[in-house]
């Protein structure tokens, strides 16, 4: 029997996340899912019911400076494909620097860039050579591409998530595994609203296309859910 890969998906409880969830167990890898609580009677739950073998559910608080040791208890030794950190918020409704308070601030970039790059950089020996660590981003990351103006806050903290990226891959030697920031596209989401031309089920999939394709690549890039390069 093949060995099945092995992913980590941060942030997995609804929207993106659980639909990546859903499409890597489709697809046949063992799926390792972080939340912060695991509700009864919730899509992950049923999930991990239909799914008992292929799908463990680790809780924790992402922003705790302790929730890389409490994954690595749940992950218990095993190695990884795949570690996708997709956790994130949209921060305060009025997206205006001007009225931006200290707190608000301080939460949405540590949840949005410093978490995700600390975790990554804590969880980082458990992926395997040529495997994959990849940050959900935002085409509003990019300062170039400049789309950013009716979310500047939100955009200015996934541009912080991009930074910090690309600064780790500055300390490194070389890259033993591909180093991503994906953009999933603008999906119908709590976040992306009805609105959004794309389904969760639509990202996902490219987005699973996407890291596949990257495993043994060990580059760096920013990349969209159909695999289009974007400008940092």
């Amino acid at each position: 029997m093949a060995v099945k890969r092995q992913i980590l998906i941060c942030g997995a409880s609804r929207g993106l996340g659980l639909g990546l969830v859903r499409t890597f167990l489709d697809a046949g890898w063992q799926v390792h899912a972080v939340v912060r609580e695991l509700r009864p009677a919730s899509p992950l739950e049923a999930l991990r019911t239909q799914h008992p073998d292929d799908l463990q559910v680790i809780t924790c608080d992402l922003n705790r400076l302790d929730a890389a040791s409490t994954i690595e208890a749940a992950l218990n030794g095993q190695r990884l494909d795949c570690a996708l950190f997709n956790a994130g918020v949209y921060g305060p409704a009025h997206q205006d620097p001007r009225q931006a308070e200290s707190a608000d601030i301080g939460q949405l970039f540590l949840a949005n860039a410093v978490a995700p790059i600390r975790l990554a950089q804590q969880l980082a020996g458990h992926v395997i050579d040529g495997g994959v660590i990849a940050c959900m981003s935002s085409q509003m990351a990019s300062v170039e591409l400049a789309l950013a103006a009716g979310m500047p806050l939100y955009g200015a903290s996934k541009a912080a998530l991009n930074s910090l990226l690309r600064s780790w891959q500055a300390q490194l030697p070389e890259l033993p595994w591909s180093l991503l920031a994906l953009h999933p596209g603008w999906v119908r989401t709590d976040m992306g609203g009805d609105s959004a031309p794309l389904s969760v089920e639509q990202s996902a999939s490219g987005l699973r296309e996407v890291i596949t394709q990257q495993l043994g690549r060990r580059q760096c890039n920013f990349l969209d859910y159909q695999g289009q390069s974007l400008p940092w």
